[in-house]
């Protein structure tokens, strides 16, 4: 049984706040908001000084030599990329071989940075490494609103919760995991019922209407 009064004790500001600026960044997520991302550049910080306190390797790592710069891309792509080049990105999902290509990807760098990690001292480098991988191709796909970067935060989100971040007493970030995990089930149910109904998008050239041509013979 859990020692509230102790958890309590143990619990630091930074990890409270970075528990705030994660949850109001997948909240925005969910939402479909461009604003996610900068609320993402904050979670990113703070998480990555809780985790390398925390002797988290892999997902120190994560956070300051990936998801920091993938904010501003993904802010840029979600911003630039769409058809009018002003914030319109379509949410769309990979074809069958694209997802089997991604798969192929991301197994095996979880398992040369598991083993690269086990030679750190770090805590729980396998698990650490599987989620660590599973992410940096959660977070490509996300920055090109692909739905299936859903299904890599529900499986990285159910490793944190249930067991990398308990086994490390950061119980507070454990409980926001598990929180994610509801969010991003709620958020794969969003996107795919807003893919449904959100028209095809008309490039900007296709937007400007020619004015009549009159007769005047």
């Amino acid at each position: 049984m859990m020692d509230w009064q102790r958890i309590l004790h143990e619990l630091t500001p930074m990890e409270v706040a970075a528990a705030i600026a994660t949850l109001v960044n997948v909240w925005l997520l969910v939402r479909n908001n461009i604003w996610t991302w900068a609320w993402g550049v904050a979670s990113v910080v703070l998480y990555g000084i809780v985790f390398w306190r925390a002797r988290l390797w892999s997902s120190t790592g994560l956070q300051v030599l990936y998801y920091l710069p993938m904010q501003a891309y993904g802010w840029w792509t979600w911003m630039r990329a769409g058809p009018t080049h002003h914030d319109d990105l379509p949410i769309t999902r990979l074809t069958t071989r694209a997802r089997l290509l991604w798969i192929a990807a991301t197994l095996p760098m979880a398992l040369i940075l598991g083993r690269l990690m086990s030679f750190t001292g770090a805590e729980q480098s396998m698990v650490d490494a599987l989620v660590t991988a599973v992410s940096v191709s959660g977070q490509y796909l996300q920055t090109h609103k692909k739905i299936e970067h859903w299904y890599c935060w529900v499986g990285v989100n159910a490793v944190y919760g249930f067991w990398i971040l308990p086994r490390q007493n950061l119980w507070l970030s454990a409980l926001l995991y598990l929180i994610l995990l509801g969010f991003s089930v709620q958020g794969w149910r969003e996107w795919l019922r807003v893919e449904q109904v959100e028209p095809a998008p008309v490039p900007l050239s296709a937007a400007v209407v020619s004015p009549p041509i009159t007769d005047l013979s």
